[in-house]
């Protein structure tokens, strides 16, 4: 039985004829045998593929070698039958002799045939020799000799298929006229191709560019309007590809200048090619396209070299109607008009506008730098002073645009895109100037609030910062540096310590200016016009006349860019405000009132640390010399009405950190001072209890006796009037040195003393009086410590005396309390203190107004002037000669002023008589030498410096002696 085996799993060793009969059935058998045939198949067909796909060539050149060895075969099989035949024929000649020239009659007809034939075989042979000549031609782009040369083959063509329709034995003779056609037939596409791809390149000349249009014009069989709608159409193209993307690789600068380029020559060829007067005249006889025309169509193949040379075989038998020809349209060429000439250029110059705006737009997008511009401006400033000749190009402008316009190329296409561009630059610039400045303000002011940062030391205490010595103090090359020339950034720091421009200010204030200074310098390229043309030449366009606009748009965005920053520390300062309004922590406040006068010193020190500031808002020229003149505060440079505003908010914005200082720092003294003048603990009041001074006087009773007794007046001012003084002087000098400004230190000065008048108000109305009965919320006052209190006021007031408007309303609170202070003293007792008290008021006001130096700089007029004291002579005094008071008690050592005064001192006995003051004496110097003791005569005229010190000398001394005798 056989194997029910399945056929697929047969194995190979199996396949045997005689084992398969015995062990399969018929049916399995075919089975088998379809499937070895299905494989077969399957295995040629993949052998075919195989061998098509890797030796189609190899295949393809063994083809090729077969037909060629076939034709070459013919070839000389053809050879040996002309041999034979040229054999015959010479045997015949020699045969017949001369009487072969006799030709029968019937060999005309025979001749005629032959010449006819030779003709068709010259023609044909022209068609073969065409290619060669059409392809040489479009490969020289040549392109108007190529389309003569097909519009001929279609001549001989059209001719010979004439022909053939009257003889078919032309067909039968020349089976190769239909194959040839078919190789020349498609030189049509290919030589309009080159043309209209010829139109579109940037670098050709007016006489291809006019080949190429007549070349069109011929093949196509169109009008000059067509052609010339043809050729806007293919310059808007061109344009239009050059800010392709696969254009990009040759650069911006480079594919701007194409676009400049092109735009100027088709402006040149449109004049050129299809320019023409009134009086039908072109404008240029050599590449205009009427001139080209009228010339194409009268020239013959002969004479442009596509017919064999004269003498040939092929030239002797080619008919007169090929020798001839010469192209010919089928309408009369009519020239454009001027105006149609004119609108059309109008709208190509609309649509290029608007192209070259797309594209130049998105080409400046990838330039991050305004000197970069600046250069691809350059680049297309020397490429219009080579492609324009001025006179020429105005004349071309005024022939073919409406109205008779000069465009400018630069103007019309690329400068508002470079303005906008630079527009844009600057505006990120400063931008990113004003952000890097928050960030850095902001980084600032985190480190001050941290105690462990010690850079920041600097910005806690000024004074410090001031007076500690460092190596940079002086730099080592001052002395070889002109005055003219040194600058705040060469003055080393000394000159920044006496600035009080501190590290940090510097630091901030150097990134700012550095950030402007890299702006400027990016700028300045493009506001400074580089090769500038001669006289006699003029210029394609003006390189600065956007410089304004520019210069106005710097000095736009620097201010904003200023305004941004003073807006973000108005915001911060606000914060910092309301902080200090709300939050009672001391520690947490005074690192607070720090950062307010870290952002208001910073400022103060930009106008000044910044000179690129200056230039950007006032001539955006970088330049060292108008650096210096800033830096040095010329008088002699105008001022910019724009610079006195960034010069107003900045101070603003620093006078706003100075009030809020001025505010915290007032009120907390005030508060310190309220709690030590209202305290009513014994303990408090015995601690700021002073020592007074001790007066021998003798009083005569009415019955003539004298009497001696010892008095006790105040002789310095309370602890908390000191410490309240001393400790502003000792804030304003940690916070501003040397440098604040008097408005600043007015206003301290004046909420000082309102603050100190409420206190002595809040005081007296708090005090027990036979108005007020005593409570546990009333103050006791007592004698002694209400001529203190007098006295504390009277110094106070001595010291900072009031300014301003308010002067005479604050007078009037000065007199009401002091009236109300003197109540509470006996009246004999305060008429008998008096003079005392004014005495010792002026020696300590005298002997503090070193250490109150910071408070009475608001003063000074009326502490400092007023001791100075002038001779009736009016002799000017000597310049080295350092003008003091008279009485020199507290600094016997310094020199004295060589002005003297020529009144006499008051004699003791007027003592009693002196006058009160209320509030502040009109010369210090004249109260106190009034109850001094006197020399024993009138200051001598002398003016010598040593007269001055015997004289005080013998002052001295004779006190001495006289206060030992008593």
């Amino acid at each position: 039985m056989a194997s029910k085996k399945p056929v697929q799993n047969l194995p190979l060793h199996e396949m045997d004829t005689n084992l398969m009969f015995e062990k399969y059935t018929i049916q399995e058998i075919r089975e088998i045998e379809k499937k070895n045939r299905l494989d077969i198949e399957r295995k040629k067909e993949e052998l075919r593929i195989m061998v098509g796909e890797r030796y189609r060539d190899l295949i393809e050149a063994a083809d090729t070698i077969t037909d060629m060895k076939k034709s070459s075969q013919n070839v000389m099989n053809s050879i040996s039958k002309i041999e034979e035949l040229c054999k015959q024929l010479k045997q015949n000649h020699l045969a017949k002799g001369t009487s072969y020239i006799h030709r029968p009659l019937a060999d005309k007809s025979r001749k005629q045939t032959e010449n006819h034939f030779y003709s068709v075989a010259s023609q044909i042979k022209l068609l073969l020799d065409m290619p060669e000549k059409m392809w040489s031609a479009v490969d020289s782009q040549e392109f108007l000799l190529a389309a003569q040369a097909f519009l001929l083959s279609r001549h001989v063509h059209t001719g010979l298929q004439l022909e053939a329709q009257c003889s078919a034995s032309i067909l039968s003779c020349f089976p190769v006229l239909s194959r040839q056609w078919t190789a020349i037939s498609h030189f049509k596409a290919t030589i309009l191709q080159g043309c209209r791809k010829l139109l579109r390149e940037v670098n050709a000349t007016d006489q291809q560019i006019a080949d190429a249009l007549c070349s069109i014009l011929l093949l196509e069989d169109c009008t000059p309007r067509q052609v010339f709608n043809e050729f806007l159409l293919a310059r808007t193209n061109a344009v239009q590809q050059l800010f392709h993307v696969s254009q990009q690789g040759i650069g911006i600068k480079q594919q701007i200048c194409l676009v400049v380029q092109l735009i100027v020559k088709t402006v040149h060829q449109i004049y050129t090619v299809f320019y023409t007067s009134d009086s039908d005249v072109p404008a240029s006889e050599s590449s205009n396209l009427y001139s080209i025309l009228e010339h194409v169509t009268k020239t013959t193949p002969k004479s442009i070299g596509l017919l064999d040379q004269i003498g040939s075989v092929s030239a002797n038998y080619l008919p007169n109607s090929v020798i001839d020809f010469h192209p010919t349209l089928r309408a009369t060429v009519t020239a454009i008009s001027v105006q149609h000439l004119q609108e059309n250029c109008q709208q190509w110059i609309e649509s290029c506008i608007q192209s070259v705006k797309a594209g130049v737009t998105k080409l400046l997008g990838f330039v991050n730098t305004v000197k970069r511009l600046a250069d691809i401006r350059k680049a297309v400033w020397d490429l219009l002073l080579q492609e324009t000749n001025f006179p020429k190009w105005q004349m071309v402008c005024e022939k073919i645009f409406i109205n008779g316009q000069v465009m400018s190329v630069w103007s019309v296409f690329l400068q508002p895109q470079f303005v906008d561009r630079i527009k844009s630059l600057i505006q990120y610039q400063l931008d990113s100037t004003a952000e890097l400045t928050k960030r850095h303000l902001s980084k600032v002011v985190m480190e001050l609030a941290s105690p462990d940062e010690r850079s920041m030391f600097a910005e806690v205490d000024l004074a410090k910062f001031i007076w500690i010595e460092s190596p940079a103090d002086i730099p080592p090359n001052t002395a070889w540096i002109p005055a003219s020339q040194k600058t705040l950034s060469s003055g080393g720091g000394l000159l920044m310590k006496a600035c009080t421009y501190t590290p940090t200010i510097q630091s901030l204030c150097k990134t700012f200016n550095d950030k402007l200074k890299t702006m400027l310098e990016d700028v300045t390229p493009y506001l400074n016009a580089e090769g500038e043309t001669s006289n006699s030449q003029p210029s394609p366009f003006d390189q600065l006349a956007d410089s304004p606009e520019i210069k106005g748009f710097v000095k736009k965005s620097t201010e904003n860019c200023i305004i941004q920053v003073l807006e973000y520390i108005s915001e911060q300062m606000q914060l910092w405000k309301k902080s200090l309004e709300e939050i009672q922590d001391q520690i947490t406040n005074e690192i607070t009132i720090n950062k307010v006068i870290l952002v208001g010193r910073f400022c103060y020190a930009l106008t000044d640390l910044c000179p690129h500031l200056y230039n950007c808002i006032t001539a955006v020229e970088n330049s060292e010399k108008e650096i210096k003149l800033h830096t040095l505060k010329s008088k002699a440079t105008p001022v910019d009405s724009a610079w006195e505003n960034i010069q107003s908010m900045l101070s603003e914005r620093h006078l706003d950190s100075c009030q809020i200082w001025v505010t915290y720092t007032s009120s907390s003294r005030i508060q310190q001072f309220r709690n030590a003048l209202c305290t009513q603990t014994a303990s408090d009041i015995i601690s700021t209890i002073t020592k007074w001074d001790e007066v021998d006087i003798e009083e005569e009773t009415e019955t003539g006796e004298r009497i001696k007794s010892t008095i006790r007046v105040p002789m310095q001012a309370s602890p908390f009037v000191q410490n309240l003084l001393y400790a502003t002087c000792l804030e304003i000098n940690r916070v501003f040195g040397h440098v604040m400004k008097r408005q600043v230190l007015q206003d301290m000065v004046q909420q000082i003393f309102d603050g100190v008048l409420d206190c002595y108000e809040h005081l007296l109305k708090n005090t027990h009086t036979k108005h007020l009965p005593l409570t546990p919320d009333t103050l006791a006052l007592n004698q002694q410590r209400a001529l203190q209190l007098l006295f504390d006021l009277k110094f106070i007031a001595l010291i900072i005396p009031p300014k301003g408007d308010k002067t005479v309303n604050v007078k009037n609170r000065i007199k009401k309390i002091m009236d109300q202070l003197e109540e509470y003293i006996d009246p004999f007792d305060l008429d008998v203190f008096t003079p005392y008290v004014q005495s010792h008021l002026q020696k300590t006001s005298q002997r503090t107004m070193v250490l109150y130096g910071a408070l009475t700089t608001a003063s000074k007029q009326d502490l400092m002037l007023s001791s100075r004291q002038y001779t009736s002579g009016g002799h000017q005094e000597q310049h080295n000669i350092l003008p003091l008071v008279t009485c020199q008690h507290r600094f016997p050592l310094l020199p004295l002023s060589t002005t003297h005064s020529n009144r006499t001192v008051l004699p003791q006995p007027l003592l009693q008589s002196l006058p009160r003051v209320d509030v502040v004496p009109a010369s210090l110097t004249q109260v106190a030498a009034s109850v001094l003791p006197r020399s024993s005569g009138n200051n001598a005229s002398g003016g010598s410096f040593y007269d001055k010190l015997g004289s005080v000398g013998a002052m001295w001394f004779s006190n001495i002696g006289a206060s030992g005798k008593t």
